[in-house]
Parts: C-alpha cells; sequence; structure tokens
C-alpha cells in the first residue's frame, strides 16, 4: 500500500512542531543604546527572547505604543504571544507617568520606571545607590566611575559585570532605597513631585519574572 501524502517521515515534523519555544518578552523603553544592550544581555543570561522596541517618546506615549504592539502581537497567530510586556521609562524631565501607569494597567502591560535614570538600577550591580543620589547627572557619573557603564558618552554597559551574582546584588542593593517612603511616591506618581521618591527602580520585578521563567524551564 502507497504512504499517505503528508505524513512525516521519521516523525521529523513531529518533532519540529514539539519543540519548546522560547519565551517571549517584549521590552518599549526610551533608550536607544544603554537599556537595550541590557536586556540583550538578560535575554542570554535566561534564555528568552526580549523584543526591544525603542522610541524617543514620553512615558505615555511608550505605554499606548506598547499597547498598539500588544494589540498586534494577540492578532498574529503564528507564534505564542509575549509572556510580559515592559514599558521601561526613567523620569528626567517627564511629568505624565501617571497616565502611562493608567495605560499600561487597562491594557496589561507593566510600567517599570528608574528615578531618575536607569542608572540607579545598574549602580546597584555594584554598590547600593545613595539616597542622596536624585539626579541623573550624580547617578550617570556614579555609575561611570564604578565602572558598570563606559565607552561614548558612558552609555555603554560593562556586561561583564551582568551575571547572576552581581543581579542577585542588584536586587538586595534596590531593597535598600526603595524605602517605604519612597514606595508611596511610587504609587502616587503626582506629577512635579518625582524627587521625592528618588532612588528609585522597578528593575527587580522584571528580574524576578525572568529567574522564575528560567528556573520553571530546567
Amino acid at each position: 500500500m502507497a504512504k499517505k501524502r503528508g505524513v512525516p517521515v521519521h516523525g521529523r515534523k513531529s518533532a519540529r512542531f514539539h519543540r519548546a519555544r522560547k519565551k517571549r518578552y517584549l521590552v518599549v523603553a526610551g533608550g536607544a543604546v544603554t537599556e537595550k544592550q541590557y536586556f540583550k544581555r538578560l535575554a542570554s543570561i535566561y534564555d528568552v527572547v526580549i523584543e526591544y522596541q525603542q522610541k524617543n517618546e514620553s512615558p505615555e506615549h511608550l505605554a499606548d505604543f506598547a499597547r498598539k504592539l500588544k494589540e498586534e502581537d494577540e492578532r498574529d497567530i503564528s507564534t505564542d504571544c509575549y509572556e510580559k510586556i515592559w514599558v521601561v521609562v526613567d523620569v528626567d524631565d517627564f511629568h505624565g507617568h501617571s497616565q502611562a501607569a493608567k495605560i499600561c494597567k487597562d491594557n496589561g502591560i507593566e510600567l517599570i520606571i528608574s528615578n531618575p535614570c536607569f542608572e540607579v538600577w545598574l549602580l546597584d550591580h555594584v554598590s547600593v545607590c545613595p539616597p542622596s543620589f536624585t539626579l541623573t547627572s550624580t547617578v550617570e557619573s556614579a555609575a561611570a566611575k564604578a565602572g558598570i557603564v563606559g565607552g561614548n558618552r558612558n552609555k555603554y554597559v560593562n556586561v561583564e559585570l551582568i551575571d547572576s551574582e552581581h543581579l542577585d546584588a542588584a536586587i538586595r542593593n534596590a531593597e535598600r532605597h526603595n524605602t517605604a517612603g519612597n514606595r508611596q511616591g511610587r504609587n502616587t506618581l503626582a506629577p512635579h513631585h518625582e524627587q521625592e521618591y528618588a532612588p528609585w527602580t522597578d528593575m527587580p520585578k522584571v528580574i524576578e519574572v525572568l529567574q522564575q521563567a528560567s528556573d520553571n524551564s530546567k
């Protein structure tokens, strides 16, 4: 009897269909260099796919952009949906974080704020970001001095300091300045009161999600 057409030979098609896919995550951020390089490193550490979309926009516009990307992704049936979507923002001169938070909450997206800048979290990899570091220039200078960033305009991450040991240290160090008082300001997100909850970073939430996904895949 002739073989039926479409029956896979030696189960190759079946094996390909059941092969485990890497979990997919989406990061939408304003940083063109530092954050992009950092999340690329995290994707390698945790063996996941982290797609990075960058726009030089305000937090609320980044949140709306992430919402549109999520809708597009959910319509695409050719691949698994994102496990998580993060909108990663600094404070700098922006004051619309509460609007960004609402957009994210309404659409199942998580807003990740570092105050005053992402380098707060980077500095935490090697030392606690001091409570007095509420200005971007101060934090960026300290991160460069600590060797966690370097290169042109100190925008490039020293990836040798991004590993499991330093990530654990960063989470512990972030807890030191993510105080209860700062948390109240972070949760309120009152415009023009951003310095009242600096330094702060939500990045431990991201690491905890990726770590859990890595542990579950073993």
